[in-house]
């Protein structure tokens, strides 16, 4: 089956757009007919498959990266998918009853595109891995073993839950960022406000005036004056320079050396590194739970680590799990995983309950991750209140002091 897009008109003249799932236009139209629909246009609906990295250029992959269906959507779509084959549905029905409750029209194609690809005769699997940008390596892997274990509907509900804990962990680093963000663009902007428009309007009087201006006034009045004639050319060049430093990160060097500076960061470099530990314990987790070699559950959970020195120790620790060593003296290696995360797994070796180990170790690393950044922006707030503080105060000064002084000629 095929799916097609729809244009139609209700009987009282309404325009209805659609997507429906049939063998010809034709069918479609009938289809239309039986809902007193009366079809102005009929195409196949057609979902663009993201570019592979080694053919799309620097712009359209950034463009195809924003595309990525968010983590939450992914969580409820693959619970839902989960409880309708708990149900006892076949996964055809399951997909299509899905598509009927999607409002994204583009989610909903691939839902039916996928569907289409299991009637004809292809896995599951095989029909998610056409859309990569809403199916990640790790679900099509997980959904893989999942089909060929009989276990598809427990692997989704894994998933389900692997999801909607990123979601979790996402939404605790933005809800704690929200908070100074605002207080620096506020802050920000009103010290350029005054640094632009009332400052020039004050210094005016003074140069009527004619007195001598103290020397803090003097260097506010030059700040000001540069921001009022090079403001927008410094504006244009930081945007030119963030634009030159992601064309910059595509460079593997150069990456990796940006990776190596974030690292050495008090604070900083300890929380991306409990992020992408929490995020390999779990994805590691979930793909051993599923029934996938532990040589190869290591490699596809190490794939979704963005530091790059912690990618390249994860894969030597991985050939030395190949060479015979145990998983949890590999990791230790590396020294990207705290000693309790080592324990726990090297218990989980010992038991053969590894799966519910990493599990746990994830979920340390992520309360870790939340202590770290409780802990810096504890800190970072008061420094960035203080910081605008001395920089309205430097202001106010450097009004006030000639004031004073008009006052004391006055006298």
């Amino acid at each position: 089956m095929a799916v097609f897009n729809y244009i139609a008109v209700t009987e009282n003249g309404k325009t209805r757009k659609g997507i429906l799932e049939g063998d010809s236009a034709a069918q479609i139209r009938q289809m239309l007919a039986e809902r007193n629909l009366t079809p102005l246009e009929i195409t196949l609906a057609t979902v663009e498959k993201p570019l592979t990295t080694g053919n799309t250029s620097g712009w359209r992959h950034y463009l195809e990266r924003q595309r990525r269906v968010p983590v939450s959507h992914l969580a409820v779509i693959t619970y839902q998918f989960s409880t309708l084959l708990s149900a006892g549905m076949p996964v055809e029905a399951a997909l299509a009853s899905m598509s009927m409750e999607m409002d994204n029209h583009t989610f909903k194609r691939v839902i039916l595109g996928v569907r289409g690809k299991v009637m004809e005769g292809h896995t599951l699997a095989a029909g998610m891995a056409d859309y990569p940008y809403v199916f990640p390596k790790l679900y099509v892997a997980s959904v893989a073993v999942g089909e060929k274990t009989g276990q598809l509907e427990r692997v989704l509900l894994r998933l389900a839950d692997y999801y909607e804990k990123q979601r979790q962990v996402q939404e605790k680093i933005m809800q704690a960022m929200i908070y100074p963000a605002l207080l620096t663009l506020v802050a920000g902007s009103i010290v350029i406000f005054l640094m632009t428009y009332v400052i020039p309007q004050i210094a005016a009087v003074f140069i009527q005036t004619g007195q001598a201006l103290p020397t803090v006034t003097i260097m506010l009045l030059a700040i000001s004056d540069i921001l009022q004639k090079y403001g927008l050319y410094a504006l244009l060049v930081i945007i030119a320079l963030a634009i030159a430093f992601r064309f910059a990160l595509r460079n593997q060097s150069f990456r990796y050396r940006f990776h190596v500076f974030l690292l050495k960061i008090p604070v900083i470099g300890s929380t991306l590194i409990a992020v992408n530990a929490a995020r390999f314990s779990r994805t590691f987790g979930i793909l051993f739970a599923a029934g996938v070699p532990v040589l190869d559950a290591m490699t596809s959970a190490n794939s979704i680590i963005g530091l790059l020195p912690m990618h390249e120790a994860i894969e030597r620790s991985i050939l030395r799990v190949g060479e015979g060593s145990s998983i949890h003296q590999a990791l230790q290696k590396t020294g990207y995983f705290s000693s309790l995360s080592n324990q726990l797994i090297a218990s989980g070796e010992a038991s053969g309950e590894l799966e519910m180990m990493l599990e746990k170790a994830a979920g340390f690393q992520e309360q870790s991750t939340a202590h770290k950044l409780s802990t810096a922006l504890a800190v970072f707030e008061p420094i960035l209140i203080l910081s605008m503080g001395c920089i309205v105060l430097f202001i106010v000064l450097a009004v006030l002091l000639p004031i004073f002084e008009m006052n004391e000629l006055v006298k």
